[in-house]
């Protein structure tokens, strides 16, 4: 259960609304705005091309590793006071990425950056589904994950202009401004929220961060070592769950895992940042290496995503008030397939096609973010809405964890110890970057699947409103399948 204090006004919750949008476009920023800017940071830094590929990973292992851990505490602390301190803690984190000498000061600046934004990913969803109405709810979740998607995709685009002009560490510098005024907006709201006092599985904790520590290394190492960890972190993953169903008070919630409604949604989520984020990398990498384009145009043509992506948020969160959510969610996944299968043949279509590709992209995560984040959350328990929106945020950044670590597996069988950029090497990556591709297509397919499943297996009735605007653009001829498919629902 909730306690809050006194009612919240109008205002404030424009306040919370500016504040939990803002949290999430920054936090997808720091998390993704280093794709375009890997080069120059290993140059400035002295990176190893091994630990070029951890300026990323380490930040999402952080997020992950913390998020279940963090929903425990955050709860019983305060979420405003939670929020408060993550904003704090990151604004020290960036000053250290701004600051970094090394390869080791920067990528410690990444995994305090992961931390963070771990808890303010949970914190800003619970105060938006606490505060927000059921009607307004669709709206507010639209533009906070929406925010998230844009900038997610506007990030290496914002990278890329920032290196234009400057270097890629005003990148940093350019968020402090924006986190002051955060602090500032969040020093007005009088309202805490604070959950039921309950008692904290610190074992479960400590076992889960090295779990996900161990997976995530296991994961992007091709040799005996990160085998070995990546079985020993599955072993332990076993006897953990295994224990963790007779501890009072677990840091895994069992009442989530077992709705096979809302494990859709998180697949699904999952499934729409794996493809997201490995196709930015992918991308950005052949514009780079084999159309030889500068940053500053490789940023014009990511930023086309997040700009469709704007547009298509409302839209998506209009349908999902009129149509079922998983219905437009599963349409949102049709697009990004699309646009996988355009990736997958990049080296073989007309330019003018892999900007169409930009394009239903962008579709695709508009549609997508509102209608699949409502339906999500709105499904479990009040009192499960701390783990609920930790489980969520943790298996978007977890999608790209695993895309991140295949794609670095790939590399690493097709390239070995050689490194990107000799024009001979090129053949090498275009294959890689097909089948990495390729995955994302099959795994988006699988996506639609489910979804279309679980509106079919769990929907109660029919509905009217689906029924009827099937009715006006289908031709007559099937208009009889469709009455009998009708009957047999």
């Amino acid at each position: 259960m909730w306690l809050g204090g006194l009612s919240i006004n109008i205002s404030e919750k424009k306040i919370l609304l500016i504040v939990a949008a803002t949290s999430q476009l920054i936090m997808q920023l720091i998390a993704n705005m280093t794709v375009v800017a890997l080069p120059d940071i290993a140059i400035a830094l002295n990176f190893s091309a091994e630990g070029l590929l951890w300026v990323n990973l380490i930040y999402l292992m952080s997020f992950v590793s913390f998020s279940l851990p963090f929903a425990k505490i955050i709860s019983q602390y305060g979420i405003k006071k939670s929020t408060k301190l993550s904003i704090i803690l990151l604004f020290i984190s960036i000053m250290v990425s701004f600051l970094s000498v090394n390869e080791y000061m920067f990528l410690l600046s990444r995994l305090l950056q992961g931390l963070t934004s771990a808890s303010l990913a949970i914190s800003i969803y619970v105060i938006i589904v606490e505060e927000f109405q059921e009607h307004e709810m669709g709206s507010a979740l639209g533009m906070v994950s929406s925010a998230g998607y844009v900038g997610m995709l506007m990030a290496p685009s914002f990278m890329g202009f920032v290196i234009y002009f400057a270097d890629w560490k005003f990148a940093f510098l350019i968020l402090i401004p924006i986190l002051l005024v955060l602090l500032y907006l969040l020093n007005n709201v009088t309202k805490e929220w604070t959950g039921e006092k309950k008692p904290i599985d610190n074992k479960g904790s400590f076992f889960y961060i090295v779990i996900m520590a161990l997976f995530t290394y296991g994961l992007t190492e091709l040799d005996v070592y990160g085998a070995i960890f990546l079985v020993i972190s599955l072993i332990i993953l076993a006897i953990f769950i295994k224990i963790e169903k007779k501890v009072e008070e677990p840091i895994l919630n069992f009442n989530l895992i077992n709705n096979t409604r809302y494990v859709i949604g998180n697949y699904a989520a999952m499934v729409t940042y794996f493809t997201t984020t490995i196709a930015i990398t992918a991308l950005s990498f052949h514009l780079q290496y084999i159309l030889n384009f500068e940053e500053y145009v490789v940023s014009m043509i990511l930023i086309i995503s997040p700009i469709i992506t704007i547009g298509m948020s409302n839209i998506g969160g209009m349908l999902s008030n009129k149509f079922d959510p998983r219905l437009i969610s599963a349409t949102a996944m049709i697009f990004l397939a699309i646009s996988m299968a355009i990736y997958f043949f990049v080296d073989h279509i007309p330019f003018e096609i892999i900007l169409v590709g930009c394009a239903f992209q962008g579709i695709g995560n508009g549609l997508f973010s509102a209608p699949n984040n409502k339906y999500t959350l709105t499904i479990v328990d009040e009192e499960d809405l701390a783990d609920a929106s930790s489980i969520l945020s943790s298996n978007k950044e977890f999608g790209k964890i695993l895309s991140t670590g295949i794609y670095t597996l790939i590399l690493s069988i097709f390239f070995g110890n050689q490194t990107l950029g000799p024009e001979d090497l090129d053949y090498l990556l275009v294959q890689s970057s097909n089948l990495m591709m390729f995955i994302c297509m099959i795994l988006s397919v699988s996506a639609v699947i489910l979804l279309l499943y679980s509106f079919m297996k769990y929907e109660k009735g029919i509905n009217k409103g689906t029924v009827e605007f099937f009715k006006s653009i289908a031709p007559k001829r099937v208009l009889k399948k469709i009455k009998y498919l009708i009957y047999l629902s």
